[in-house]
């Protein structure tokens, strides 16, 4: 039977980096919320970066890990079963393989089981930055009116203040309150999430969750709290069975919670009086005066273009994000995508060449290693489209002659997906937080796809153009009536 990866397996297997101390004790400086993936592939591997580069000089640095979902109690507990450590296992396009040990994240715990806990460690003047990757949706934040939903089903429960918090928001607000009264630090709160201008999304959430949950801290968090805005990207899929039956072979341990990524990193930093002490650059960090041009470079260009890729492969049939971007159609609606419709909306960021980083982002989806399914990326529409599609559509529909063909196609594309998930299982298989929402709207009678940006929110801040409306249902109709690939074809005859 196999070691399981945890402290004492990989001092015997001599897998512990050079330097290696376990002696650090909580509190940690960094506290993280939503330990997924994406964190463990980036902030996390970042931060080992620095450990491997200083071990004695940070060896008290570490991260407390913090997930709120129900569904990550099972993650939170098979992580805490081999002592917070993990392999991340990098690929580049090529085929390069790189394996490391990250021993960053020194405890992990979840709201349901350990919550007076998490709130020790806000409120303990040691936590110098709580961080976030909690996904576009955990902001719950309408950014086309630019307010906090108050209608959602976990703030109702939380505003009640009783029982485990069901939120980021509440948790925030009852540790922020307990460090008011342990301490006078500041805190930075440090989002990484996919979703401009994040530092201003969170804090217009926080704030607007204090109104009403406990107006007398607004004051102090505003005084106290640094919002910083950054960028990050690192493409993390789900880790499959098979790759962590390979890594087993490789180390001869098994590792439960491996991460494969790319081997692509970035991380853009707004610069912020309150970071000055913080040695973000050796963790491999970009410092910027203004983060907003490489966050639109980044959700427009990739996370949009892998929503187009995502949903053009599977329309066509494919599985895997690598392979449907190598499909000619596909390939050559991205790029007309990128140079005629996104690239015209950016802003000039010095150093950076559009047509470079759109080429680079071709091979980088076409990462065979990388393995990422279009179920992934299409997972959360509701949540992503907004993000990184709409935008490209307002700001081409500000121009006398607005390119905004695939942009729309998207959205298309996008209903075809629903339509045929809720024809095939009653979109069983559908992964996204309003799918009740989805389903309960095929399911009216004499539903159809005119009524659908009138129906679904996220759409509403184009409904009214009629030139988008005109489109989209050109393009659902021909999807409906006609073979996907011949729909593509006829769509880059007309771009």
């Amino acid at each position: 039977m196999a070691m399981v990866l945890n402290y004492h397996n990989a001092r015997l297997k001599g897998l512990l980096p050079i330097g290696f101390s376990k002696n650090a004790k909580p509190p940690y400086p960094i506290l993280h919320f939503g330990v997924g993936g994406f964190h463990r592939s980036h902030q996390a591997w970042a931060l080992q970066q620095l450990l491997n580069k200083h071990p004695a000089k940070f060896s008290n640095w570490g991260i407390t890990g913090v997930n709120v979902m129900p569904q990550d109690l099972a993650f939170v507990k098979a992580l805490r079963a081999q002592d917070g450590l993990y392999f991340v296992q990098r690929y580049a396009p090529e085929g390069t393989q790189t394996t490391e040990l990250i021993t960053t994240i020194k405890e992990i715990l979840h709201v349901a089981e350990d919550y007076d806990t998490i709130l020790q460690r806000i409120a303990s003047p040691e936590t110098k930055i709580i961080s976030f990757t909690i996904t576009e949706g955990g902001y719950n934040v309408d950014l086309s009116q630019n307010r906090f939903i108050w209608e959602t089903s976990t703030v109702q429960e939380d505003l009640k203040k009783q029982g485990i918090p069901k939120t980021v928001f509440r948790i925030l607000a009852e540790g922020l309150k307990l460090r008011k009264e342990a301490c006078d630090e500041g805190v930075v709160l440090l989002s990484c999430d996919n979703v401009q201008h994040n530092g201003d999304v969170l804090r217009l959430a926080l704030l607007e969750f204090l109104h009403r949950y406990d107006p007398s801290m607004i004051d102090r968090v505003q005084q106290k709290a640094a919002f910083i805005k950054t960028m990050v990207d690192r493409i993390t899929p789900v880790t499959t069975p098979q790759q962590k039956n390979d890594l087993l072979q490789q180390v001869d341990i098994q590792d439960n919670c491996l991460v494969v990524c790319e081997d692509f990193f970035q991380w853009v930093i707004e610069e912020h009086p309150a970071l000055a002490d913080f040695p973000l650059q050796e963790m491999g960090a970009t410092l910027v005066d203004d983060v907003a041009p490489f966050e639109e470079m980044k959700l427009r260009l990739l996370n949009g273009g892998h929503s187009l890729t995502g949903l053009l492969g599977d329309a066509l049939g494919y599985d895997r994000i690598h392979t449907a971007i190598k499909d000619t159609g596909i390939h050559s609606v991205y790029m007309h995508y990128c140079n005629k419709e996104v690239i015209p909306t950016l802003s000039f960021i010095n150093g950076v060449h559009y047509n470079d980083y759109v080429e680079q982002l071709v091979a980088r989806f076409g990462n065979p290693m990388i393995n990422d399914s279009t179920a992934r990326i299409i997972s959360g529409s509701t949540d992503k489209l907004p993000k990184f599609v709409l935008p490209v559509i307002w700001d081409q529909l500000r121009q006398s002659s607005p390119q905004i063909r695939i942009g729309v196609f998207i959205l298309a594309a996008w209903y075809y997906y629903l339509d045929r998930e809720f024809k095939k299982n009653q979109m069983r298989e559908v992964q996204d937080q309003h799918r009740d929402l989805l389903m309960q709207l095929f399911s009216e009678p004499g539903w159809e796809a005119s009524m659908f940006m009138d129906r679904v929110p996220m759409l509403h801040s184009i409904k009214d153009a009629p030139i988008v409306r005109e489109l989209f249902l050109q393009y659902v109709n021909d999807f409906l009536s006609r073979e996907a690939r011949a729909v593509i074809h006829q769509l880059l005859q007309q771009v």
